[in-house]
């Protein structure tokens, strides 16, 4: 067994290597209304509390999406099944679709609160902003789920690790 590289100083290219060691699950995060929806990829969702039931995404402080979370007070946090894969990579891009092309691309799908929701996602919550934080060069939206919405097919979720996509190896016996 070798010995664990330690850096006394990381910088930003070392933190992004140590932390695509990470495995996580992949979301289309919605915002906005009709011709207001934004929409864009993240991995940066967390499951909070059960009492009351919260979710926390991170997102880009001069983002789009912060602006429509802002002015509505809500969002949406879409998880991605693995054959949804064209839908991540679609809205990780700086090009991607707003307003209705967006709501197209989605599946024309819209949440109890009028956010929104990827067709045929794993799962999504319709959430209420509870509280917002500053965090580096990204702002933390704590959501309180105020709907959710889950596949009633069992569906293989969309991973990411060491900046690619992957997948679950399960043992079905």
């Amino acid at each position: 067994m070798s010995a664990p590289v330690f850096e006394k100083s990381p910088d930003t290219v070392a933190f992004r290597r140590a932390m695509g060691m990470f495995p996580t699950g992949v979301a289309v995060l919605t915002a906005g209304r009709d011709a207001a929806t934004v929409a864009m990829t993240a991995n940066a969702v967390v499951s909070i509390s059960l009492d009351p039931m919260l979710v926390l995404i991170s997102i880009g402080e001069s983002g789009r999406l912060r602006g429509a979370i802002e002015s509505t007070g809500g969002f949406a946090v879409n998880v991605l099944a693995a054959d949804q894969r064209p839908l991540s990579d679609l809205f990780a891009r700086r090009d991607r679709p707003t307003g209705h092309a967006a709501q197209d691309v989605l599946g024309s799908l819209v949440g109890d609160t009028g956010v929104a929701l990827v067709r045929d996602a794993v799962v999504s919550l319709e959430c209420e902003t509870y509280r917002q934080y500053p965090g580096g060069d990204h702002v933390l939206f704590l959501g309180r789920v105020a709907a959710l919405h889950s596949s009633t097919v069992d569906r293989e979720p969309l991973l990411f690790h060491q900046g690619g996509y992957s997948s679950l190896k399960k043992d079905w016996s």
